[in-house]
């Protein structure tokens, strides 16, 4: 299978020599968020387009605005669309290159933490519409990933709080050393080692299984529970707290299904307090409402989802119930 090529660099003067000396500027499409074009120097002598996106706007609306661009710009396969932004960016850019003239050259850059150590790794793209999350999307892989851990100092605490959490997923299912180094330093996700150990969790898996019919299934951990907590707020509770959420209501039922020492359930709550996290949600539409909802969740095959629950750290487990016992598991805890 294809991998990315993926890189560390310090600074963003660092990123623009790296990509002068490996781009052609002549045959390149860089797409940049908007908030990040504010606050950092690229290299204006590239084809540089500022978009700002949210949940909102993540659409075939924007995505299309994104194809006008490319073909007004005479986009070929052999283009190098490169994309400098955070998740909800590179879902949008990903999907646009993926799909214009059956896909194009992707390098992405991402600039906050949870892009740097999931969203960006493993080919998943997608935009959201009225049947809900990233409901339409390919599976497309970048080039190459160029990690710059400089982007992370314009960050407020939340963001990066939020993205620690898909570090601590990546501990719970594939190494337990991401825990203790989260748990034991509030400064750790400077360090280029923490975020590549979370990477090569994913990477791994991924790698073995792209297409998510096995193994990837695994990187779902909090997420079924996440996704159902991010549509019923109507989005106002982020993807990094949604999750941060999930993942504690599947450490609870994984304690009840397989004995899973409390010991885990209760450092990861001191995180969450520690952080300023949310810990709980209270669910605001009707049960059969939230049973609609999580039966258009893209993991659900007749009728039936797979929760990811742990037997022990590094040992997930994909646990196969019907959409009643999942909402029973869920609004029980």
């Amino acid at each position: 299978m294809q991998e990315s090529k993926i890189s560390y660099l310090d600074t963003v003067d660092e990123l623009n020599s790296y990509l002068n000396k490996n781009l052609n500027k002549d045959t390149s499409i860089i797409f940049v968020d908007s908030n990040v074009k504010s606050k950092y120097e690229f290299d204006e002598n590239y084809n540089i387009h500022e978009v700002l996106v949210n949940e909102e706007t993540k659409n075939i609306t924007t995505v299309e605005k994104i194809w006008e661009i490319m073909h007004s710009n005479s986009a070929t396969r052999s283009t190098n669309v490169i994309c400098i932004g955070g998740g909800v960016l590179s879902d949008v850019v990903g999907f646009a290159t993926s799909t214009y003239k059956r896909g194009a050259n992707l390098i992405l850059v991402p600039t906050s933490l949870l892009a740097m150590v999931d969203a960006s790794h493993g080919g998943k793209n997608g935009v959201n519409n009225n049947y809900g999350k990233n409901q339409i999307g390919t599976f497309y892989l970048p080039s190459e990933v160029l990690v710059c851990v400089e982007f992370l100092k314009s960050l407020n605490k939340e963001d990066i709080n939020t993205g620690l959490i898909e570090a601590i997923k990546a501990g719970f299912i594939g190494n337990k050393k991401i825990l203790d180094l989260v748990y034991g330093d509030d400064t750790i996700y400077f360090d280029k080692g923490l975020i590549q150990l979370a990477i090569d969790v994913k990477t791994k898996i991924t790698k073995e299984d792209l297409k998510e019919s096995d193994k990837r299934m695994y990187l779902n951990f909090g997420h079924t529970i996440g996704h159902l907590i991010e549509s019923d707020s109507n989005y106002q509770i982020s993807h990094g707290q949604a999750v941060g959420i999930g993942i504690l209501i599947a450490l609870e039922i994984s304690e009840k299904e397989y004995n899973l020492d409390q010991s885990y359930k209760k450092n990861y709550m001191t995180f969450l307090n520690n952080s300023s996290l949310k810990s709980h949600y209270k669910f605001q539409k009707s049960r059969s409402e939230l049973m609609t909802i999580l039966s258009n969740d893209k993991k659900v095959n007749n009728s039936k989802i797979n929760f990811v629950l742990l037997e022990e750290i590094e040992k997930p487990v994909l646990k196969e119930v019907d959409i009643e016992q999942a909402m029973e598991l869920i609004l029980d805890e």
